[in-house]
């Protein structure tokens, strides 16, 4: 968090954010606050070799605050694109299609405008 945002930690320290959970991990969610500490601080040792505890840990519960797309989602996706070809001025963009998360959203906005500046004989 501290390298993609500056001055959120001191000179000389990290901030870490670490998201657990969903689909993948739901039985995170259920542990206590400790223990849910100990497995991600154990990981992000495992991961980035991390050697000394944290100065301070805050757990935040955010429950269902990602989309979780039900098998077939992206079947469903492509036989709407099918549809939409007959359309090219429209275009679908945002967490709803082929990925909720932020750098996701940006890269279909990025591709839709693209879509339409090519359709339009214009550069996005």
């Amino acid at each position: 968090s501290s390298i993609k945002f500056a001055g959120r930690a001191p000179n000389g320290s990290v901030l870490l954010r670490a998201f657990v959970g969903g689909a993948l991990q739901a039985d995170m969610f259920a542990l206590h606050e400790v223990q849910m500490l100990q497995r991600v601080q154990a990981d992000l040792r495992e991961l980035l070799g991390i050697k000394k505890a944290p100065r301070f840990s805050e757990v935040t519960r955010w429950p269902r605050s990602m989309p979780q797309y039900e098998i077939g989602h992206l079947d469903r996706v492509q036989r709407i694109d099918n549809h939409l070809i007959r359309l090219p001025t429209l275009k679908l963009a945002g967490n709803a299609y082929r990925g909720a998360g932020i750098p996701d959203c940006i890269r279909s906005g990025e591709e839709a405008a693209e879509a339409l500046a090519s359709f339009l004989g214009t550069e996005a």
